[in-house]
């Protein structure tokens, strides 16, 4: 069983190495590595953005094992459209946990701000996010371009 706490300030560094993992910079949108001064920035910047909620999600133990991100974006024809990010720690990859991370966030976000449609933006050779967030109730809505790459729209509806 997984919970979940909001992410603070100290989890700066966990969230650096799980950004630059080399499987999720593949899998990521912009594949480079990022630098330390940016991710710091980043990461400063979203822990006090009223639209982005981040939540570290731990495991029975106490470790943590994987991060979920929501970002709320305005868009011409979409009010408010929520966009998750998810990445689960190397170590506890395989395991079946990436779904269960992605109802927790869910859940935990729509506590926060309603019963939202939550949007994943997925590579479509990605199978493994395809899988998860199928699991964890998404459907494929549309292919996108969004992001400057193709890539597959799943939605969670409100």
């Amino acid at each position: 069983m997984l919970t979940y706490r909001v992410a603070t300030a100290e989890d700066s560094q966990l969230y650096f190495d799980w950004a630059n993992d080399p499987d999720t910079r593949q899998q990521s949108f912009n594949s480079a590595p990022i630098s330390p001064e940016t991710h710091a920035a980043w990461f400063s910047r979203r822990l006090i953005d009223a639209n982005t909620l981040m939540f570290v999600c731990s495991n029975e133990a106490n470790e943590p094992v994987g991060q979920v991100r929501f970002e709320r974006k305005p868009v011409a024809d979409i009010p408010d459209e929520i966009i998750i990010g998810v990445s689960v720690d190397a170590r506890f990859r395989g395991k079946g946990l990436a779904s269960e991370l992605i109802k927790l966030g869910c859940d935990a976000c729509r506590e926060q701000w309603g019963a939202v449609a939550i949007h994943a933006y997925i590579k479509p050779d990605n199978q493994a996010s395809i899988r998860s967030f199928g699991k964890a109730g998404f459907t494929f809505s549309h292919e996108s371009g969004k992001f400057g790459v193709p890539s597959l729209v799943y939605v969670l509806p409100a």
